[in-house]
This record gives structure tokens, C-alpha cells and sequence, in this order.
């Protein structure tokens, strides 16, 4: 995973954004497609913005016909929490993070699960998204694969079924994680990080005949 992070220092706070570019996931498996994400932590009212390129593997059938099933799998790659990713600061834990999967255009909803990975995961439909939640904690320092997504659509009309990350902002991110940290004085505190995907690459594509 590569990543140009910043981070802001002041007396009594450290904003680690090196965080936001350390935790999120590194694909590794075969046909992995690469996602660049654009990320924002926030404490309190200080933010910082990063970036990092990801990878998951992706699969879904070729073509189909119309009225015909479709199987649509994300299966993100193991990632490392750090543990001490800018002087000064420990991470405890990593928590409540979330991934989002837009329904795609030309297909209707039927079911989605999350399956495998080395921490538990569950998925439901939140509007028009299937949103993938990995509750955490998550420790600083261990490394954890997340559950594939699996998305059972139908195939509505010839054309075409494609499938993204959500995400077109800060505002309205396609991932959000929380993270615990333990500075060298004062109490644990929380950094809100939220990422889309920018640009937002396909991850799968199915002709309709």
C-alpha cells in the first residue's frame, strides 16, 4: 500500500494523519483492482487529509440474460494496524468501520453476506447501498483480513451491470472507520477518518443480453 500522509502537531494534540493512510486495506490476492483513496481525519475541529491506493479482488460473471441472477464478490486484501504510527501516540484499537457498495443501475436487489476474513463482519442494505460493518475492536499492532462482500442481484434489461465503492466526498464517504489512541500524556482519544474512492475505478462488469 502506498501512501503521502501529513499530520498536524500541536501542544497537548497530535492529529496522526498517518492513520488514515496505515488502516485501511491491502489487497494482495490475483486480479486485484486498485483503489485510490482520498481521506480525512478529524479531532475535534482540527482535520488533515491523505491519500493511499488499496486493492481488493473482485468477481462476477462476464455476460447474463435479463431476469437472470448475479453473484457480485468484494474480498478486500490483510492489513496491519499500526501501533505507533507517529511519535508519541499508540494506537489501542481500531472500531465500527464501515465500507459502502452501491446497489448497481440495471439490476434489483435480492441479498448480500459477508463471509471469511479473520474478524467478523456483517452486511445490510442502508438505502441504496449495502453497507459492510466490521465492529472492532480491532487491536493496534495485529493484522486482520476483512469479510468478502457478497451482493445477489438480478439482472433487469440488456446493457450492462457495474459495480463501484461509494463515496464522492469527505461529506459522503464510501468508507469510515474510528480509531483509539493512547498519547504519551492525557487520556485515550478518538479520530473519525472518512475516504471515497477517488477516482472511483469499476470493480465489475456484467453484459446483459
Amino acid at each position: 500500500m502506498r501512501s503521502n500522509t501529513s499530520m498536524l502537531r500541536r501542544a497537548g494534540a497530535i492529529t496522526p494523519m498517518a492513520l488514515a493512510a496505515a488502516l485501511c486495506f491491502a489487497g494482495t490476492a490475483h486480479a486485484a483492482v486498485s483503489v485510490n483513496w482520498s481521506c480525512q481525519a478529524t479531532v475535534g475541529t482540527s482535520t488533515q487529509t491523505s491519500s493511499m491506493t488499496t486493492s481488493v479482488t473482485t468477481t462476477a460473471p462476464g455476460s447474463v440474460t435479463a431476469g437472470s441472477p448475479v453473484a457480485i464478490t468484494i474480498a478486500p486484501g490483510s492489513s496491519t494496524v499500526p501501533l505507533n504510527p507517529v511519535p508519541g501516540v499508540t494506537v489501542v484499537s481500531i472500531s465500527n468501520m464501515k465500507m459502502l457498495i452501491p446497489v448497481p443501475a440495471n439490476s434489483t436487489y435480492v441479498s448480500s453476506s459477508a463471509s471469511g476474513g479473520s474478524v467478523p463482519g456483517s452486511t445490510a442494505l442502508v438505502g441504496s447501498n449495502v453497507e459492510l460493518t466490521v465492529p472492532g475492536p480491532i487491536s493496534g499492532g495485529s493484522t486482520y483480513t476483512p469479510p468478502q462482500v457478497t451482493i445477489n442481484v438480478t439482472a433487469n434489461a440488456p446493457g450492462s451491470i457495474t459495480s463501484k465503492y461509494a463515496g464522492t466526498g469527505y461529506a459522503n464517504p464510501g468508507m469510515t472507520f474510528t480509531t483509539t489512541l493512547k498519547p504519551v500524556i492525557g487520556p485515550n482519544f478518538n479520530t473519525a477518518t472518512a475516504c471515497y474512492p477517488n477516482p472511483s475505478p469499476t470493480l465489475t462488469t456484467t453484459t446483459v443480453t
